[in-house]
Parts: C-alpha cells; structure tokens; sequence
C-alpha cells in the first residue's frame, strides 16, 4: 500500500489502493468483494461518490469504476500519471497529474478542460465556493473556477517545490 493513501468506506465497502490495483473489502467481514487489477501502482486513494470509485494511477489512467462490483465504467488516459485523490465537483471528476496539468474530466469519461502549471502536481486539490485549489511542484499555489479558468496564482513559495515518494 503506498505511502499517504488512505483507507475509504463507502457502502458497507473498504476501498484500498495498492500497488496492483484497488482492493475491496467487506467492511463487516473483511472478506474480500473484488479486485480491479492494474499494471503499475495507483496514485492514491479513491474517491466514491454515486456508486463509482474514481482512482487514479501511474499508469496514466483515471479508473471510473462500479463501486459495488469493480467492474470498468471507463477510463481516461492523461500525461504521465495521477498521484492525487480525484475531487468530484459539479458533474466533473478533477484531479492533478504528474505532468503539471489538472484535468477535470466529466463523470461520462469525456474532457471538460485542463489547467497547465509548471510542475508536477503530487497532492490532492481542495474545493469550495465554485473554486479549486492546488499547489504545484513549480512552487505556486493555484485557484482555478470550475470552468477551468484561473482565479489566482501565489507569488513563488519558498522551497524547492512539494515532493513525494515514488520508489
């Protein structure tokens, strides 16, 4: 199980990313439910909002998947990898990727828009008031409208960028 996912519970399930795929189990039980399989380790956590597990992975997919019964709703394939936990907001599943760009892919598996900075985007996005916001390994923190257009991004942080483990 990679570093920084955590464990989520939805419908009596518990969803856990790992390096082969996302794993769910009976909460009560813990008997397994069902596995969906990938070649390279997810990114992190899934998000489950309406019966669909959103999980992105290394592998440059964003997974829509039955939560109930792990089958593939479909997939999205992006740039060079998703480490972040999706955001589901307003019909759109949003998310940042390896490649410095934050997608916002609608829940039927099409592109709405993408946001590109100058640098890996490794952690997970917040959401409030119609507003995302992020930060990026190009040193600045971002506000996108959900339309895709910029709010406001931050002076240069110091440092040298935000970074996560990859082994």
């Amino acid at each position: 199980i990679p570093m920084g996912n955590q464990v989520i519970a939805a419908y009596d399930t518990v969803y856990i990313s790992t390096a082969r795929g996302l794993y769910a189990l009976d909460a009560e039980t813990g008997s397994l439910r069902w596995i969906f399989p990938t070649e390279l380790p997810l990114g992190n956590s899934p998000t489950i909002s309406d019966g669909v597990a959103y999980v992105g992975g290394y592998d440059h997919h964003l997974y829509a998947l039955n939560a109930y019964t792990g089958q593939l709703l479909w997939s999205y394939e992006a740039g060079k990898g998703f480490s972040t936990n999706p955001l589901i907001v307003e019909g759109m599943v949003i998310l940042g990727n390896r490649d410095g760009t934050l997608y916002a892919i609608n829940t039927d598996g099409t592109l709405a828009w993408k946001f590109e900075t100058g640098g890996p985007i490794l952690f997970s996005a917040a959401y409030k008031d119609g507003v995302v916001y992020f930060g990026s390994n190009d040193s600045h923190a971002y506000a996108v409208y959900t339309d895709g257009n910029l709010k406001w991004q931050s002076a240069k942080l110091p440092g040298g960028g935000f970074y996560a483990y990859w082994p």
